[in-house]
């Protein structure tokens, strides 16, 4: 299970899998330690998406079930 080294924030890019697929997306808020165990859950938007509706793909995980990317700039 992939973790984190820091609480995750909006604008933090992060990926996880889907059997052999990763998917990239974005953290667009920060639910807070809302999960069993006080997990954070954040809410994300997934990334590369051309072939999707036009509504973009957004949905919620704990913070410890993704592996941190690339860090929102400060």
């Amino acid at each position: 299970m992939p973790s984190t080294a820091h609480d995750l924030r909006p604008g933090d890019v992060v990926s996880f899998h889907i059997g052999p697929s990763v998917v990239r997306a974005r953290v667009i808020e920060d639910r807070g330690h809302i999960g069993i165990g006080a997990r954070q859950i954040v809410r994300l938007e997934a990334l590369d998406e051309e072939d999707f509706e036009p509504e973009p793909r957004r949905f919620e995980m704990a913070a410890a079930e993704v592996e941190l990317e690339q860090p929102a700039a400060k």
